[in-house]
């Protein structure tokens, strides 16, 4: 859950701020990057970058290339700085504000999904100093939904829904928790939940429960009239799904989508819950399995032949590819590779020129 606040963009005007920003700055775990004016960046140090056309321009080059921002000045000029930046929850990096004096590390903006919390806490915890957290969730001993997220790696699927069943969780109504697949680890990540939070083991239970609001954790895509009686829910999707992907040289990306998308709906799962695509590594240079995955976001691993001739096809060997490939099969192999399954989520599917197979792994 540390990803994304490990190496921060540290700003200071001040000589004051520059000494505190140089101190996080060495005594980070994984380094951070400190932007100083010239009069107080020192010539050759580390990871120091001299602030250049203005205050604004900086900050607006950091929010795009940036998950975590920290400052060190007044938060009235931060505020003023990131007020024309700031554009969503999920998509703003976490910005934490602190006195030159380290005394006060208060989270600004995107605490949750953004970490700003977290990277609050580790920064006072560095200086000394105390952490401001304003969120209610955070406050009250409560859980945020985006928080719930975050710390486990999932997606959520619908923001405005995640923030009325915060609201019920803040307000100490009763929300059920379903995560049918949780493994251990994720589990653990769970951490002590709040009182009016209830953890459920079935569909079935869940559908039982009388209370305000639901968190169901799935990749699976349950139907509307199945959970409506729940009230608010909010759906998180694990990245717990690896997609193995065949196809004819010269595949388009406009058929590999198709057969993509298809292919989930048919089976009710979430896009949200693939983690990655798989294929066999001759595919590196074929332009429309490339375009596919990059318009996704999704990153290919690419797996040899040898591995893939060793690995089960379980919806049998085919000859057709054996003599092209030199393997008996593709998208069911990589996927199981991958995924570190013995079995398959959705057998091979085919389209003209592709084929596809989905398999779950741990999360």
């Amino acid at each position: 859950m540390f990803d994304i606040i490990m190496k921060p963009a540290i700003v200071a005007i001040t000589r004051n701020g520059a000494s505190l920003a140089s101190k996080i700055r060495d005594a980070w775990p994984g380094g951070a990057v400190i932007h100083l004016p010239a009069k107080f960046a020192g010539a050759g140090e580390k990871d120091t970058r001299v602030i250049r056309g203005g205050l604004p321009a900086l900050v607006a080059r950091l929010f795009a290339r940036h998950e975590s921002i920290v400052f060190v000045m007044a938060a009235g000029v931060v505020v003023r700085l990131i007020a024309p930046l700031v554009k969503d929850k999920t998509t703003d990096p976490a910005v934490v504000v602190m006195d030159e004096a380290g005394r006060f590390a208060v989270s600004l903006l995107s605490g949750h999904i953004g970490g700003a919390n977290e990277l609050a806490g580790r920064l006072a915890a560095l200086t000394g100093g105390q952490a401001v957290v304003t969120t209610a969730s955070d406050t009250q001993g409560s859980l945020a939904v985006d928080t719930l997220a975050m710390r486990l790696g999932c997606v959520v699927e619908d923001m405005e829904k995640a923030k009325k069943v915060t609201a019920a969780l803040v307000n100490g109504g009763k929300v059920a928790l379903y995560a049918p697949d949780m493994g251990a680890e994720a589990t653990s990540r769970l951490g002590p939940l709040p009182p009016n939070i209830r953890l459920v083991s079935d569909l079935a239970e869940l559908l039982e429960q009388k209370g305000d609001a639901a968190i169901i954790i799935n990749p699976s895509l349950l139907p509307v009239k199945t959970v409506k009686p729940l009230g608010p829910i909010a759906f998180l999707r694990p990245r717990s799904l690896v997609v193995g992907l065949g196809c004819n040289r010269n595949t388009t990306a406009d058929e590999i989508g198709l057969l993509y998308f298809k292919t989930l709906k048919a089976n009710m799962l979430s896009p949200l819950s693939v983690k990655l695509l798989t294929t066999v590594e001759d595919k590196k240079d074929e332009t429309g399995l490339l375009e596919f995955a990059l318009a996704r976001g999704l990153k290919i691993r690419f797996i040899s032949r040898k591995r893939l001739l060793k690995a089960a096809t379980p919806s049998g060997k085919s000859e057709a590819v054996f003599r092209n490939m030199g393997v008996y099969g593709v998208c069911e192999p990589a996927a199981l590779i991958v995924a570190g399954a013995t079995g398959l989520v959705v057998p091979k599917t085919k389209s003209k020129n592709a084929t596809m197979a989905v398999a779950a792994c741990r999360w």
